[in-house]
């Protein structure tokens, strides 16, 4: 909505000298507007949508000459990381014989900028002058201007700033403008100004530049630190070194080759020279790197696709995570003389990998170690669901489990050699949060016989909400010296989630039976998460048939460990059962 302020100019002292009057009057409510409809979508360029945010403010009472005023303007621009062309543009009247000069600068987040004037007069030549003086609050902070000009009378539209460029990305990508409006104090009168109109609103439009990046030169560092110029990039195994990397216009080259960005990109005709320094990508990115990216909103049916190429994203408590679901062929990897597959690359880019065996077979007992267990020798109370466990304590951890023993053999006869590149902080979630419902988790409950069910019970069996979260940070089972979790661990190694399971394919209960998804194995197998104490204590683990299903902790079950590769390993292969990722060195 646009609102329309008449100038009203009052005239004090009034006295003519030699024909010549100065800006001696006092000016009230020059302008008030409201940007571009507040939070309204202004325009769709390229199936990009960019949205314009805040005011552009003229509308402080009793201006005088001189006043000056900042306002800021925010462009969100969502879309497909798609390079955006664009002019931001005021659109209005403007009868004002008075020219308005704007400057226009931008930057990629917030800044706190803020105009403060003082009224003052004088006597020149004996007139009394009103004016006012001005400064701007932390201005070294928005860099350079971007533009400058005049909003003259009569004009309808002015390009504040032309042929900007923004990437419209999924989660949208931000602009910011301050643009500083100054109603100039000349030496001139400026009565004629009494009566006038300036209105307006702020939007953009598609500009046809391209963005015009020209690579003046590019060097890579040579043994001896030095950097030696290339006339050809190459297009593997180099990054952007972004300290001696520059561009111009303010722009910002970042990535690694082939997949350089160029960031904060604000005018056509851009030219950058790069230094390239050697790299070995991570292990991550060797994995994402030819993975379509996917997002499973419903976990009520069984995942049975072959998913090869596809990965899929959620949340944990490190960020993004990254797992597999459905039948993937492409999750192998070899390591410390043992088959594993990939279950997902942790939110802080470890990879955590689950136990198949001495070799690729994916069914029988051959994916399992050679001996079953329980996961704990005792069931009738609430603390033999814990990996750990202490008497009348919820989350203790005194006593190892009867599975985390057999674990901790394991490793020791098996691991030692490799644990260079095994992680220790990331943890294994044994979810104990308890509860006396279920259908919602009250907290009650979770000691001695009391029966209780637990988070993963109601997540899973209740609500079909799996979550790669950990509610209690006491029940993330990780080893002494981890920055987070119980840090009760002797060894880095723990077992599959039931979430896990869920978010791979298959569910609780019959209609969750699924032999087309990468964790079945047509042998049942633990998970480490609780299920619920009533009279005995289960623990959730996966059926032969591939279904999510619970038993008594003393009952006897499959062991499948599972561990997480540091996020630095260096890997190499593509992931299939013939060429496995493997990692260097080991």
């Amino acid at each position: 909505m646009k609102k329309n302020k008449k100038l009203l100019i009052i005239v004090s002292c009034l006295l003519l000298v030699g024909g010549i009057s100065f800006a001696y009057f006092i000016a009230s409510t020059i302008f008030s507007g409201e940007g571009s409809n507040v939070g309204g979508t202004t325009a769709t360029i390229n199936d990009a949508e960019l949205r314009v945010e805040g005011t552009l403010e003229f509308q402080d009472l009793d201006i005088y000459p001189g006043h000056e005023n900042v306002s800021s303007i925010k462009v969100t621009a969502t879309g497909d990381n798609t390079l955006i062309p664009y002019n931001l543009v005021w659109n209005g009247t403007n009868t004002l014989n008075t020219s308005l000069n704007y400057t226009v600068y931008k930057t990629s987040s917030e800044v706190e900028v803020n105009a403060t004037c003082e009224k003052m007069k004088g006597v020149a030549s004996g007139a009394m002058m009103y004016y006012e003086e001005c400064s701007i609050s932390n201005l070294e902070q928005l860099g350079t201007a971007i533009s400058t000009g005049m909003i003259n009378t009569n004009d309808t539209k002015v390009i504040l700033a032309e042929d900007e460029f923004i990437t419209a990305s999924p989660t949208g990508e931000e602009a910011y403008y301050y643009i500083i409006l100054e109603y100039p104090n000349l030496d001139e009168s400026q009565n004629n100004d009494i009566g006038g109109l300036f209105n307006g609103e702020v939007s953009v439009e598609e500009s046809d530049a391209e963005p015009d990046i020209n690579i003046i030169a590019a060097y890579i560092k040579q043994d001896d630190g030095t950097y030696k110029e290339v006339s050809d990039i190459p297009q593997s195994g180099y990054t952007i070194n972004t300290e001696k990397s520059v561009c111009s216009n303010g722009a910002t080259p970042t990535g690694t080759v082939p997949n350089i960005t160029v960031n904060n990109l604000s005018k056509s005709g851009t030219s950058c020279y790069l230094y390239l320094d050697e790299y070995a990508p991570s292990a991550k990115e060797v994995i994402l790197a030819s993975k379509t990216i996917a997002i499973r909103d419903s976990f009520s049916s069984t995942l049975t696709l072959d998913t090869t190429g596809t990965i899929y994203q959620a949340e944990d408590d490190d960020g993004i995570t990254y797992y597999y679901a459905g039948a993937p062929t492409d999750n192998w990897v070899y390591f410390g003389g043992f088959y594993w597959r990939i279950i997902r690359i942790n939110g802080d880019g470890t990879i955590r990998l689950i136990y198949n065996g001495t070799s690729t077979a994916t069914t029988g007992k051959s994916t399992q170690l050679s001996n079953t267990s329980a996961f704990n020798t005792s069931y009738s109370d609430n603390m033999y669901v814990g990996f750990k466990y202490t008497s009348g304590s919820i989350h203790g951890t005194g006593t190892d489990s009867a599975i985390l023993i057999a674990l901790n053999t394991w490793y020791q006869n098996n691991l030692t050699e490799v644990v260079d590149q095994i992680d220790t902080n990331a943890g294994f979630c044994n979810d104990r949060y308890p509860s006396t419902s279920t259908t919602t988790s009250n907290g009650s409950g979770g000691t001695g016989a009391t029966v209780t069910y637990y988070g993963a019970y109601i997540r899973l069996i209740t609500n079909k909400a799996p979550t790669f979260k950990c509610q209690n940070d006491s029940d993330l089972y990780t080893t002494s010296g981890s920055d987070q979790g119980n840090g009760s661990l002797t060894y880095p190694i723990g077992l599959i989630t039931a979430d896990e399971v869920v978010y791979a394919g298959s569910g609780y209960g019959n209609s969750f039976a699924n032999s087309s998804y990468y964790l079945y194995t047509n042998s049942g197998y633990w998970t480490i998460s609780p299920a619920r104490h009533n009279n005995d204590s289960w623990v959730f683990y996966v059926y032969s048939n591939g279904q999510l299903t619970g038993t008594s902790v003393n009952n006897a079950r499959g062991v499948r460990p599972v561990i997480n590769l540091k996020a630095d390993v260096q890997l190499t292969g593509i992931g299939t059962t013939d060429t496995p990722y493997r990692v260097e060195g080991v």
